[in-house]
């Protein structure tokens, strides 16, 4: 399970470099081949990763860093292990924090050197782990190999930050989003579309179907309303719903509330023990369900 434990953690503050990177891999005639940048300032062979802009997320720069150091754009993904290292060099106190994700070739690209890469091979398993340089890259490729890549995002998400039921006269299903709900919808866009095309649903309450809305505008695509994501229906209805969206093997993302949460991720085994002693979501947070043939190989927390 990649289940974020690190987010859940929170960060040490001896953090002081954030930074984002993929394995970038494609299918082979054996299983998946893995592309490998060289970087002539260190001379060595390793995966394309930066450090990000400011106020950009993590997986924003994760899809960003690859673009440019390998000019692929990126379909993300189940989570990898986090690398955390010392970037002090004798002064102060500096720990680098770099996320990764498995990351599918989206479309050919044609590779153009440029000022940090110079060089990028596309080699099967084994060749990419003999030409590594770094043991913890090494690492990094086995835990990529342990589990398949060839996996479908289902996305369960709560709502954004919602104006309180205490401050709220009207229906329920009116409330509306808060003015930083709204923003939070807004900045799901990129992260969403990291995942690809998918399958827009949302419960039929003001704030899930705001919370999606910049989404589907901005992809061109339609947004459904299901009530079985609702808060008030039957949660048998609700996994009945992930039963289905899991056997159809389209990528969804469907927008629901805190307490339905929790009946969606008892539906597969893997889901309920990630949730099993974890925070809940916050607002505008997800869990990643990465699905093949019908079954969740890895879940991860994901959020903007």
């Amino acid at each position: 399970m990649n289940a974020d434990a690190d987010a859940a953690a929170g960060e040490s503050p001896a953090i002081r470099v954030r930074a984002a990177g993929c394995v970038l891999w494609r299918p082979g005639r054996t299983g998946p081949e893995v592309a490998l940048i060289h970087r002539p300032r260190y001379d060595d062979w390793s995966f394309p990763k930066g450090k990000l802009d400011h106020g950009e997320g993590y997986v924003q720069a994760a899809v960003r860093e690859v673009r440019e150091e390998t000019g692929y754009p990126v379909v993300l993904g189940r989570r990898l292990p986090t690398q955390v290292y010392d970037v002090s060099f004798g002064g102060p106190a500096r720990m680098k924090r770099v996320k990764y994700w498995a990351a599918q070739a989206a479309v050919d690209a044609d590779f153009e050197p440029n000022s940090e890469v110079d060089r990028l091979d596309w080699l099967d398993l084994p060749a990419a782990l003999a030409r590594l340089t770094r043991q913890t890259d090494r690492d990094l490729l086995r835990a990529f190999a342990a589990a398949p890549v060839d996996t479908v995002p289902v996305m369960l998400l709560r709502h954004a930050e919602a104006v309180p039921r205490k401050r709220w006269d009207g229906a329920e299903q009116e409330r509306p989003l808060t003015a930083e709900g709204r923003v939070e919808a807004r900045e799901l866009v990129p992260v969403l579309a990291a995942y690809g095309d998918a399958a827009l649903v949302a419960s039929p309450y003001v704030r899930c179907v705001t919370t999606l809305r910049p989404t589907a505008e901005s992809a061109g695509t339609e947004l459904a309303q299901d009530s079985a994501l609702g808060e008030d229906e039957d949660p048998d209805a609700g996994r009945a719903w992930l039963r289905q969206v899991l056997k159809s093997g389209h990528a969804t993302v469907g927008c629901t509330h805190r307490p339905v949460l929790p009946e969606l991720l008892a539906e597969s085994p893997l889901g309920q023990a990630v949730h099993s002693g974890r925070r809940a979501l916050a607002p505008a947070e997800a869990w990643v369900l990465h699905v093949r043939e019908g079954g969740v190989v890895a879940v991860d927390r994901l959020k903007a």
